[in-house]
């Protein structure tokens, strides 16, 4: 007997597949489709907030150190950050 979640799941898939290639993007607002959206929401904030945190940590330190390889190498470190970040919010 398949849970409630995963039926939610394969309603989901069914639903985002139709609207995908009638108009190009997800847009039922079905009850599962609206509880999956919402959890997607969860997850990404989730996955946000320690990258957002260590960019800031990483700012402090960037902004502590003379110039010179380890500040370069710093610089370089925020720069993949906020990549991350932005792939991240881009999901």
């Amino acid at each position: 007997m398949p849970s409630e979640m995963s039926k939610f799941r394969e309603i989901v898939e069914v639903h985002m597949l139709r609207d995908e290639q009638v108009n190009g993007k997800w847009t039922c607002d079905c009850e599962a489709c609206v509880h999956m959206r919402s959890l997607t929401g969860i997850r990404k904030a989730l996955d946000v907030r320690p990258l957002v945190r260590e960019i800031r940590q990483t700012e402090e330190r960037f902004e502590q150190l003379p110039d010179g390889p380890e500040r370069k190498r710093l610089e370089e470190h925020f720069f993949n950050l906020h990549d991350r970040l932005a792939s991240v919010i881009a999901k």
